[in-house]
């Protein structure tokens, strides 16, 4: 009898043993693999939750700011880095521009989180806070192309999402008046070296008018097919998203393109730089991926800003 127990004794003590072994092994190899675990566990920076780009711009003291309007938030991106929201109240930014002067204000449309539309807002604080400025039309206007004059400020041109009109403001929002419009506008630029110079990008092409939007021509380039945005750069290069083509651009006024490099994006906003030579765009890409890409003039670099490629 005491035999059998002392053979039992030692077999629990060598089972002991052995699971005490196994579990400083295991341990062991969890210390050292922890540095790669928690390594691959890393989330990348520039994925960002957000839903749809819808507006792009550069804060006019500091091209190192950039403003990026998206359905849902307001975000900051500073020098390239990843985007951070600074929007206090979430909102839907349909459409939004940055001046191209100093000492005025931000200006977006789009929804508020409470539900219908904003009419048109602006913003004093870097699109942290902003502040009604005019329902323009009743119920208000839900501008999803919008440009601003860098002339004059003062002077907004927006086109009403249910195409209920085509509007004009020479006194930052206080009145406005209503103007003929060739097609539903999908995009809108005004030149920076003259303010009745306008161009509208529609399902049909590109409209050019050049007196304040009274009458358009019809320009030839890119008849019938979709322009999804339109944007100048300081010394008046414009710049076009167009479908087939993609990114293309003109030194002439729209009177002869070319092309711009390649980016896998339907480019739905454009902000340029003239002064780095860079252009900012942002849209999806063919993996219905929202993205925000940063690439020079000569294409020598092209840098992603954001995306949401990740999070689904």
């Amino acid at each position: 009898m005491k035999s059998t127990l002392f053979t039992v004794g030692i077999g629990a003590v060598i089972v002991i043993a052995i699971i005490v072994a196994i579990t400083w092994i295991g341990s062991s190899l969890l210390v050292e693999q922890s540095p790669i675990m928690e390594h691959s566990m890393e989330i990348d920076p520039r994925i960002i939750n957000w839903r749809h780009v819808h507006g792009l711009g550069l804060d006019p003291t500091d091209h190192s700011v950039l403003y990026i309007a998206t359905h849902g938030d307001f975000y900051q991106s500073i020098s390239g880095a990843p985007p951070i929201k600074v929007d206090k109240e979430r909102a839907d930014y349909m459409a939004f521009n940055a001046p191209l002067v100093s000492g005025f204000p931000l200006y977006a449309s789009g929804h508020p989180s409470t539900g219908g539309n904003t009419g048109l807002i602006k913003s004093t604080d870097g699109g942290v806070t902003w502040q009604h400025v005019s329902n323009v039309i009743e119920p208000p206007v839900d501008f999803h192309a919008m440009t601003v004059s860098k002339q004059n400020p003062e002077t907004i041109i927006g086109f009403d999402s249910g195409a209920r009109g085509l509007f004009k403001t020479v006194d930052a929002g206080l009145t406005w008046e209503t103007l003929e419009y060739p097609e539903y506008i999908s995009a809108l630029a005004i030149s920076p070296n003259d303010s009745e110079l306008i161009f509208a990008g529609t399902g049909k092409g590109i409209f050019k008018s050049d007196n304040g939007g009274k009458t358009w021509i019809h320009l030839d380039a890119y008849r019938d097919l979709d322009v999804f945005a339109l944007a100048f750069d300081d010394g008046g290069k414009l710049f076009a998203s167009v479908k087939t083509f993609g990114l293309v651009q003109s030194d002439d006024l729209g009177d002869s393109w070319e092309s711009f490099k390649h980016v896998d994006l339907t480019v739905t906003s454009i902000s340029a730089d003239s002064q780095e030579k860079e252009i900012y765009v942002g849209g999806y890409s063919s993996g219905g991926f929202q993205e925000v890409y940063k690439i020079k003039y000569d294409s020598s670099s092209y840098d992603q800003i954001g995306t949401n490629k990740g999070l689904r």
